[in-house]
């Protein structure tokens, strides 16, 4: 059962509702397995995920914070995240970051 609400989540649930079961479902379709931690890279060089993955997992993560939120929800591929000097993309532990901050601001 989902909740609605649009108190920020800790960055626990964060990784452990939504980052790791959105990253281990795209990482399903591969054909060897992948340990996955807050350091695994997403973006750049050694990530796990091609450019159509990563996409895709995007999509699936930015879905799942919506889901559980009853404001009109956050958009990750914004222009605050591409205008940053580091990507909040380049690992499990700088996209939770990004979406914690994300879900603070919504809360205000």
């Amino acid at each position: 059962m989902t909740t609605n609400t649009n108190k920020p989540q800790s960055m626990e649930a964060i990784l452990g509702d939504i980052v790791y079961p959105a990253l281990e479902e795209i990482l399903s379709m591969k054909e060897t397995a992948i340990e996955i931690s807050e350091t695994t890279v997403l973006f750049g060089e050694g990530a796990v995920l091609n450019s159509l993955e990563l996409v895709s997992f995007i999509v699936l993560v930015e879905e799942r914070v919506n889901d559980n939120l009853e404001s009109g929800g956050i958009t990750l591929t914004s222009e605050k995240a591409m205008s940053r000097s580091s990507t909040p993309f380049r690992t499990v532990r700088t996209l939770a970051e990004y979406i914690d901050e994300l879900l603070e601001e919504e809360a205000v």
